[in-house]
């Protein structure tokens, strides 16, 4: 079976979950004939992964980088590849969507975030709508992620297809010893007001007398970066929330083999990574209840999600699960058993029987 599977960027080094892409398309490429499509990255002499064909996109320049899409598009649908499998992307979105309708084949739009939350009157927002209606199938995370853009952008149920995110645990694994709480906490995302990087001071001034020798890792870069340095700062937390940017997903299992808690105060997601992430390290977590975050969560978990912006509450519930051992342990166990369902090996399967 050949897929022409189209990602936004190619960057072995990239901090965001693109990573779990090219660990999933190694695999893949064992069993199907996979055409990768980068819009951009590194140019790279040789093979990338084990792909036969792959082309990483030249120019930047928006009119320019559009056409060049297209035609490397039109280039794989006449070499024979009539599955489109687009990544976020609206600009590939679109170009597939077009030319599966004019020459054949069928075109898969993936997505999967909260988008109808926020006013999106700019060029990318109207993108991904039409990148929606244009292909033949929007796919999406979870059963709530679907229900949630059939409701908000008018799509046919059938038109939405779900195939769930994946984690390596071969490269996620547990912790050999059950781990002592040493009251440290780990927040990995893009820092914006969207996803939660204005709350983590508030949540720690709410801590700081109640758990002592608290820490706080906070990875990740975005705009509000700048801004979340001056309030530590300001509050005098320089010794309690350490900034470290950005680090490449491939080595960030080091970091939550450092922490006790992941912390995730999103206002909106679709099927955190990082939740699959910390459940495959044995890490348990606080988490808005957003998009989902209870759909994929074990039972145990569920006890600790949190409405988005109420960040008092966020911090009774990291008290909680740091004060109470067995309890931690319990979360660590069930949420070691619920990733399990999130396998590569899995992902590679349903992703094969997708397409079938």
């Amino acid at each position: 079976m050949k897929i022409c599977y189209i990602l936004p960027e190619y960057n072995q080094n990239t901090d965001s979950h693109f990573y779990h892409h090219y660990e999933r398309l190694e695999k893949l490429s064992d069993r199907l004939d996979v055409f990768l499509i980068a819009e951009k990255g590194s140019h790279t002499k040789g093979k990338i992964l084990n792909m036969k064909r792959f082309y990483i996109q030249k120019f930047k320049f928006l009119p320019f980088r559009f056409l060049e899409n297209f035609f490397i598009i039109l280039r794989a649908r006449m070499l024979g590849y009539k599955k489109f499998y687009t990544h976020i992307s609206y600009i590939s979105a679109i170009n597939a969507a077009i030319i599966s309708r004019l020459f054949g084949g069928t075109s898969y739009y993936w997505n999967c975030a909260m988008n109808w939350l926020f006013k999106q009157r700019t060029l990318s927002g109207w993108g991904y709508k039409l990148s929606m209606k244009l292909s033949h199938y929007l796919v999406t995370g979870s059963e709530e992620m679907k229900k949630g853009y059939a409701e908000h952008y008018n799509l046919s149920l059938n038109k939405i297809k779900v195939l769930p995110n994946w984690i390596n645990l071969n490269r996620f694994k547990v912790k050999e010893q059950i781990p002592k709480v040493k009251n440290t906490l780990l927040f990995v995302h893009w820092l914006s007001k969207r996803k939660g990087a204005d709350m983590l001071v508030p949540i720690m001034n709410n801590l700081k007398f109640k758990i002592k020798n608290l820490k706080l890792m906070v990875i990740g870069e975005g705009p509000y970066k700048n801004k979340l340095i001056d309030e530590i700062k300001d509050n005098g937390l320089e010794k309690q929330i350490n900034v470290l940017g950005m680090v490449p997903n491939k080595e960030i299992a080091d970091y939550y083999n450092r922490t006790d808690v992941l912390i995730m105060p999103s206002m909106e997601e679709g099927f955190p990574r990082v939740l699959l992430e910390a459940m495959a390290s044995g890490i348990p977590y606080v988490a808005s209840d957003v998009g989902a975050v209870r759909e994929i969560s074990p039972e145990i978990a569920q006890r600790f999600l949190v409405k988005a912006g109420d960040t008092e509450m966020f911090a009774h519930k990291i008290e909680n699960l740091i004060l109470d051992e067995e309890l931690y342990l319990n979360f660590r166990k069930d949420g070691l058993e619920k990733v399990k369902e999130f396998s590569l090996d899995n992902a590679i399967n349903k992703f094969i029987e997708f397409f079938v």
